[in-house]
């Protein structure tokens, strides 16, 4: 089978070569904003995704089978510091592929978020209406449409993941346990609640998708809802790090220029029917895994 994975040097698209590498029987293209770090395995090749040209002449090269779509302008403050190019990047970029991908009758996975959502309730499942409060929720939750106009488009829209970078660049989990590490403190909120999901396992669910005949949305979220506090509290603790040096404050001491979401818990129901094998580990059981 041939995949195409964009943003395939980032942090999940990291983690995702590598699963597929590991199967060792597909033919993976890998497209990336700029050239990653030199790791094993076949190059990923930089594409614009606001270059129509670009992208169509790179899809037709690879002639994919399925695209697993991760590359995304995912920063929210970059988003609404920038939202021309954030709708050109997330929005018409997804477009763009979706609708190569409806014309040729290929299997197309994108990576949503949970920020579709308002944060108002928490435990949303598929079938609750989008209704986003930030500027990158809202291309978000626009690409979705364009996926789901096709045969064989997929939404997976994703919970906070944490985990050690593959990528080559520091994720924000490598720099807070650094930090700690080093014996310094770190705060987090004791109110905004998600499911994380580790890397690897976020993975290995977009990977067992790919292989499903599923289309539609799915939520891809850890067994626990849980606050960012209480993330990295257990996270330190299992690390053997002070857990005393992770501090707890709440969304309305830090000032924001958009509202932040306080509860965007997934209910994943769907997904435990969908991939029944998918081991979903609590968060100590996947510090578990290897590094890389």
């Amino acid at each position: 089978m041939r995949i195409l994975i964009t943003g395939a040097s980032g942090q999940l698209g990291s983690y995702l070569r590598d699963e597929w590498l590991s199967q060792g029987s597909d033919e993976i293209t890998g497209w990336c904003h700029r050239p990653g770090a030199d790791r094993p395995g076949p190059a990923s090749s930089p594409v614009d995704l606001t270059d129509d040209r670009a992208v169509e002449e790179a899809l037709r090269e690879a002639d994919p089978e399925v695209v697993i779509h991760l590359a995304a302008m995912s920063a929210a403050d970059a988003v609404r510091r920038d939202p021309e190019l954030g709708r050109a990047v997330n929005v018409l970029a997804t477009e763009r592929i979706a609708r190569w991908c409806g014309e040729r009758d290929r299997r197309l996975i994108f990576a949503s978020t949970d920020m579709v959502f308002d944060g108002e309730r928490g435990g949303y499942r598929e079938q609750d209406p989008a209704c986003p409060i930030l500027e990158y929720g809202r291309t978000k939750a626009e690409a979705e449409r364009a996926v789901l106009a096709i045969p064989h488009g997929v939404v997976a829209r994703i919970s906070l993941l944490y985990g050690p970078s593959r990528s080559g660049r520091e994720s924000f989990f490598d720099r807070a346990i650094a930090a700690l590490r080093r014996g310094e403190s770190q705060t987090f909120f004791e109110d905004e609640f998600r499911t994380p999901l580790h890397y690897a396992i976020a993975s290995r669910a977009l990977a067992g998708l790919a292989t499903t005949d599923f289309a539609g949305i799915i939520h891809l979220g850890g067994p626990e809802r849980v606050s960012r506090f209480e993330l990295m509290t257990r996270v330190a603790h299992r690390l053997g790090l002070d857990q005393g040096l992770v501090r707890g404050n709440r969304r309305a001491d830090v000032a924001a220029a958009e509202p932040r979401p306080a509860d965007l818990s997934l209910d994943t129901t769907r997904l435990a029917q969908v991939l029944p094998l998918l081991d979903r580990p609590t968060i100590e059981g996947s510090l578990e895994i290897s590094n890389g």
